[in-house]
C-alpha cells in the first residue's frame, strides 16, 4: 500500500514539474494581454493667418497727425502690420534735397509690403531740380508737365513688385486760390500716371475735403469730438488734430477694401 501511494506521489510530482512550451506561453499571453485601442491622431495645429504689409510714404501730411493716426489704426487691426516713412517739405522736384527715388527703393525693400500708400506732391509746384546737376525746367513751362509724368511714372516703377498695391491719395483740396492753381496741374498728372497702371489705386479725395457746391470743408464731423471741428490749420494746407483724423478716418476703410479685409 504505501508504495502504490509513493508512485502516485512521484507521477503528481514529475507532471507539475514538467516544461512549459513557448506557444503555450504566447498563447496565454496573447489571451491575457487585450491591444490598447490606438491613439486619435493629434489635431494639426490651427494655421496662422499672415499679416499684410503696408508701407506708408510721403511728405508732411504723412509725417503728421493724419499719418499718425492712420497706422494707428492699420496696426490695431489684427491682420494688418505697418510701417511709416515721411519727410516734410519734399516731393518729386527736389531730389537735391531729398530724393524719394532712393528712399521709395530703400523702404519697399526693407519692409516687402503688399500695399503702399502714398501722397506727396504740395511740394512740388516749382522748377524740377536733377542729383547730377542738370538744368533745371521751370515751373510753368510746358516741358515741365512731361518732366513730371516722367518722374511720377519712374518712382512707380521703383515702388512695383508683382501682387503690390499701390494707393496714391489725391492732394485733398484747400481753398486757397493760388495755390489750387498749381495743385490742379499736379493732381492731373499724378492722376493720369497713377490711372494708367493696373497696380495701382488712385483715390479721389475731393468728396472727403469739399461740400456740396464743391467749396472746400473747413469743418466737420469727428469721431472722438463732440461738436463739428475745424479741418486745416492757420496755413490752410496742414491738418488740425481732428482733421488728421477725420482724414484717416475716410482713407483706412479704402486701404482695407484693397487689402480686401474687414474692418477690424
Amino acid at each position: 500500500m504505501q508504495n502504490r501511494l509513493t508512485r502516485l506521489l512521484v507521477t503528481l510530482l514529475a507532471v507539475s514539474a514538467a516544461p512549459v512550451s513557448a506557444a503555450s506561453v504566447q498563447e496565454a499571453s496573447s489571451a491575457a494581454v487585450v491591444p490598447a485601442a490606438p491613439l486619435p491622431a493629434a489635431a494639426p495645429a490651427q494655421e496662422i493667418a499672415r499679416k499684410h504689409k503696408v508701407l506708408l510714404l510721403g511728405d508732411s501730411l504723412i509725417a503728421t497727425g493724419f499719418g499718425e493716426y492712420l497706422q494707428a489704426q492699420l496696426d490695431a487691426h489684427p491682420r494688418i502690420q505697418s510701417a511709416r516713412r515721411a519727410k516734410s517739405s519734399t516731393g518729386l522736384a527736389r531730389p537735391d534735397f531729398f530724393d524719394w527715388m532712393d528712399v521709395g527703393r530703400e523702404e519697399v525693400e526693407r519692409h516687402q509690403p503688399d500695399v503702399v500708400i502714398v501722397i506727396l506732391g504740395g511740394n512740388d509746384g516749382q522748377s524740377l531740380q536733377d542729383t547730377q546737376g542738370g538744368k533745371p525746367i521751370p515751373w510753368g513751362k510746358a516741358e515741365w508737365e512731361a518732366g513730371y509724368r516722367q518722374r511720377m511714372e519712374k518712382f512707380l516703377a521703383v515702388l512695383a513688385s508683382p501682387g503690390r498695391k499701390i494707393v496714391w491719395l489725391e492732394l485733398p483740396a484747400t481753398g486757397l486760390k493760388r495755390f489750387e492753381q498749381k495743385l490742379g496741374l499736379i493732381r492731373a498728372v499724378q492722376r493720369e500716371v497713377i490711372s494708367s497702371r493696373q497696380d495701382a489705386v488712385h483715390l479721389d479725395t475731393r468728396p472727403f475735403f469739399t461740400d456740396a457746391k464743391g467749396r472746400a470743408l473747413r469743418q466737420a464731423r469727428v469721431d472722438g469730438f463732440r461738436k463739428p471741428m475745424r479741418l486745416r490749420m492757420e496755413d490752410g494746407v496742414h491738418f488740425t488734430i481732428a482733421g488728421g483724423r477725420y482724414f484717416a478716418n475716410k482713407v483706412y476703410p479704402e486701404v482695407l477694401g484693397v487689402l480686401g479685409l474687414l474692418q477690424g
